[in-house]
């Protein structure tokens, strides 16, 4: 399977499994030149989330990870009042949660939870919506 099945096939996973926690979720389909500003909507209890999925073999993540147009849109999503955008970063088989806000502020971010808990500045914190934790500046 080469990366862009892998990365689709993980998009649908994504989706699935905020459709099983009760959000409403939609696959944002990218233009004919492929590019899109990022890859879900997903809304619950009145919040909306803009979610971009990724996969990741290293045990950090990079904002260097996100195109300009998805830091743009993230970006102006904030911008307009909402929630922190979100990346859903596929690790060691598991869905992590990343806060756009820490990717933008710290670069990059570890996703084994040791490291988590050593960084001065990182938590995770629990999302009753996403029923699931945040790697998030603290």
């Amino acid at each position: 399977m080469n990366n862009k099945e892998i990365g689709s096939n993980f998009e649908k996973e994504v989706c699935s499994v905020l459709c099983y926690r009760r959000f409403w979720a939609h696959f944002i389909v990218p233009d004919r030149t492929g590019a899109q500003p990022f890859d879900i909507i997903a809304v619950k209890n009145g919040k909306a989330y803009a979610i971009d999925c990724k996969t990741c073999v290293l045990n950090k993540f990079s904002i260097g990870r996100l195109e300009e147009n998805q830091k743009s849109a993230f970006d102006r999503w904030l911008y307009c009042g909402n929630s922190i955008p979100l990346i859903a970063v596929q690790h060691n088989g598991e869905i992590k949660w990343v806060e756009y806000k820490a990717l933008k502020v710290l670069g990059a971010v570890p996703l084994d939870e040791d490291r988590i808990s050593e960084h001065p500045n990182l938590g995770q914190v629990y999302d009753e919506n996403l029923e699931d934790f945040v790697i998030c500046i603290l």
